[in-house]
C-alpha cells in the first residue's frame, strides 16, 4: 500500500472484531464485553461513523474445535466471521490482538478479509501488536497497527484516509509506504479521561455476557454483572509486565463523578447488580479511590463488586479497605507477585513491603471481603529455594487464595529482553506457549520441565496444607469450580498431575 492508495469516503462503515479464543485444556473460557473495541466505537459513532463489533468468544460461545496442537478454539469461525464482513461491506476493520496468543488467529481472520476485497484497510491493536508493530505491519494482511490506547490514534487514522493518507503526523501508528514500515512511536496519552464516551455497550449482546456471566472466567455471584475500567497507567517497574506498552507508566484516570455515573448508567440501561473493575490499580489515587465509594455509599447503588486484576497493597490505607467493602466489595486480589525481599525487589523491581502485607490482609479479611493473591515464580535469577519462599509466605499471611503462576517473557516487556539477550528463551518459544502455566525460559537455575514440575508439586503440597487447615472453606472453593466448570476442572487437575511426575 503507497500513502496516496487509501482513499476512504467519509461516510465509511467500520467493523471492529474480537477474534475467537483458543485455550489450553485446563484453561478457562471467558465471555466479557471488549471494552477495548468499544470505547474505540463509542468515539467513532460520536464522529458520525457507522460501527459494528463482532465479539467472536461470545457470539460462538458454545462453538469449540480441537486445535492440532491440543488447544480448543472457541467462538465464531472463520467463515463465520467472514459472513458478517460479507453482510457489513465495512472499507475499514479494526482488529484486536489483546494477548499474544491470538496472533495466528488474528492473521487467519486478516488473511480472509484481505482474499475477499483487498481494499478493506485492515487496522490491528492490542498488546501484542504494540510490542512488536513492525512484524505485523510486515506481514501482506495488515495494513495498520496501532500502538497503545486506540480511541484518539483509530480516529485521527481513519479521518485522514480520505485526504489521501499522510500517516507521518499519527502519534503511535505503524504502517507501510510502498511496501516498507514506518513507525511513529508513542508518546502522547490522553490526559483527560473524562473526555472519553463511555463504551458502546449498545453494540454488544449484552444478554448473552449476562446468561454465561464468566468475566475474566471465573464467575459472577450475580449473573447481572459486568466488568469497567476507571483508569490506566502504572508507575511500578514489574519487569514481566506488559501494560506499560498500552497505558504507559503515568497513571491516569476518570473522575469519582464520572466513575459513579458510568456505574449508574449500567443500573439504569442494564440492570447491573455486580461489577468487575478490570483497572491494572483501583486503589493507586487513595483519595480518588475513597471518593468514587463514598458517592456509591451516598447513592445507594447497592452494588457488590471486585478486583480480580489485582490492586497494589503499596497504595492502601485502612479506612479506604473500610469503605470498598461498605460500598459492595466481597473480593480483592493482591499483587504480591513473591514472597521473597531479594526477588522481588531486585529481580521483580517491585515497591512493596513484604512485612506491612499480613496485616493488610487481616484487616481487609475483618471487613468480610475474600483474600486472593498473585505470586510469580521463575525468573531468572531465582533459585528454587526462593521459589519455595513464596509458597511458604502465601501460606502463612492467611491468604484466602492464592494463584501461582510462572513467569511469561512476553513481547514488549523488560522480562522478554532480559531473556533476549542472555539466551534464556526456549528453543521453542512461540507465541501459542505463551500462558503462564507454562515454562518458556531456561536458566543456569533451572530447565522448564524443572520448573514446572516444581510448580505443580509446590501448588499441590499448598492446596494440602490449606485443606488440612480450613478443609470445609477448601471445599467449597473447588466444589463450586467443579460444579460450574466441571471439564476445565478436570483438565487443569489432570495437567497438574502430569506435571507434577513429569521427569526433568
Amino acid at each position: 500500500m503507497t500513502a496516496n492508495s487509501a482513499q476512504i469516503n467519509q461516510a465509511a462503515k467500520i467493523l471492529l472484531i474480537q477474534p475467537p479464543y483458543s485455550i489450553w485444556p485446563g484453561e478457562s473460557k471467558i465471555a466479557q464485553p471488549p471494552l477495548g473495541l468499544a470505547y474505540i466505537a463509542a468515539v467513532m459513532e460520536n464522529e458520525g461513523y457507522t460501527i459494528k463489533i463482532i465479539d467472536s468468544p461470545l457470539e460462538g460461545y458454545e462453538q469449540e474445535v480441537k486445535l492440532q496442537d491440543g488447544r480448543y478454539r472457541y467462538g465464531l469461525n472463520i467463515d463465520q466471521i467472514m459472513e458478517k464482513v460479507k453482510g457489513f461491506s465495512p472499507e475499514i476493520v479494526g482488529i484486536s490482538c489483546s494477548f499474544s496468543t491470538l496472533f495466528d488467529t488474528v492473521c487467519e481472520i486478516s488473511r480472509a478479509i484481505k482474499e475477499y476485497n483487498s481494499n478493506i484497510k485492515i487496522c490491528v491493536g492490542g498488546a501484542h501488536p504494540t510490542a512488536v508493530p513492525g512484524e505485523m505491519v510486515e506481514k501482506k494482511e495488515f495494513d495498520f497497527v496501532i500502538i497503545g490506547e486506540g480511541e484518539i490514534r483509530f480516529k485521527k487514522l481513519v479521518r485522514v484516509l480520505p485526504e489521501g493518507g499522510d500517516f507521518s503526523k499519527i502519534d503511535g501508528l505503524c504502517y507501510k509506504i510502498n511496501g516498507k514500515s514506518r513507525l511513529n512511536p508513542a508518546t502522547d496519552y490522553i490526559q483527560n479521561m473524562d473526555e472519553i464516551p463511555f463504551p458502546a455497550r449498545h453494540l454488544l449482546n449484552m444478554e448473552k455476557y449476562f446468561e454465561i456471566h464468566r468475566p475474566q472466567g471465573v464467575s459472577t455471584k450475580s449473573n447481572r454483572g459486568t466488568t469497567l475500567i476507571t483508569s490506566r497507567g502504572c508507575p511500578a517497574n514489574c519487569v514481566f509486565c506488559s501494560i506499560h506498552g498500552i497505558w504507559g507508566k503515568k497513571f491516569r484516570a476518570h473522575s469519582p463523578e464520572y466513575v459513579v455515573s458510568e456505574i449508574e448508567h449500567l443500573i439504569e440501561r442494564y440492570s447491573i447488580k455486580e461489577l468487575v473493575f478490570e483497572d491494572d490499580n483501583l486503589t493507586f489515587d487513595i483519595e480518588r479511590a475513597e471518593k468514587i465509594f463514598d458517592l456509591m455509599i451516598e447513592k445507594g447503588l447497592n452494588l457488590q463488586w471486585k478486583t480480580p486484576n489485582g490492586i497494589a497493597l503499596w497504595r492502601l490505607t485502612e479506612n479506604l479497605i473500610i469503605k470498598m467493602r461498605k460500598s459492595g466489595c466481597y473480593q480483592t486480589s493482591f499483587a504480591i507477585e513473591s514472597g521473597n525481599e531479594h526477588v522481588l525487589h531486585s529481580i521483580i523491581k517491585k515497591p512493596l513491603d513484604l512485612t506491612k502485607v499480613k496485616n493488610f490482609v487481616n484487616i481487609t479479611k475483618s471487613q468480610g471481603i475474600l483474600t486472593y493473591g498473585f505470586f510469580v515464580v521463575g525468573f531468572p535469577g531465582e533459585t528454587f529455594e526462593q521459589m519455595e519462599d513464596s509458597f511458604k509466605y502465601a501460606l502463612n499471611i492467611g491468604l484466602d487464595k492464592a494463584i501461582f503462576v510462572i513467569a511469561t517473557p512476553y513481547p514488549g516487556t523488560k522480562l522478554y529482553d532480559i531473556c533476549l539477550e542472555k539466551g534464556y528463551l526456549v528453543h521453542n518459544y512461540s507465541y501459542k506457549n505463551l500462558i503462564t502455566r507454562k515454562a518458556n525460559i531456561k536458566t543456569p537455575e533451572f530447565t522448564p520441565k524443572q520448573l514446572e514440575r516444581f510448580v505443580a508439586r509446590s501448588i499441590f503440597k499448598y492446596q494440602l496444607k490449606k485443606f488440612l487447615r480450613n478443609p470445609l472453606t477448601t471445599l467449597n472453593i473447588v466444589y463450586s469450580r467443579f460444579k460450574s466448570e466441571p471439564r476445565t476442572m478436570w483438565n487443569w487437575l489432570l495437567s497438574r498431575i502430569r506435571e507434577s511426575f513429569r521427569s526433568s
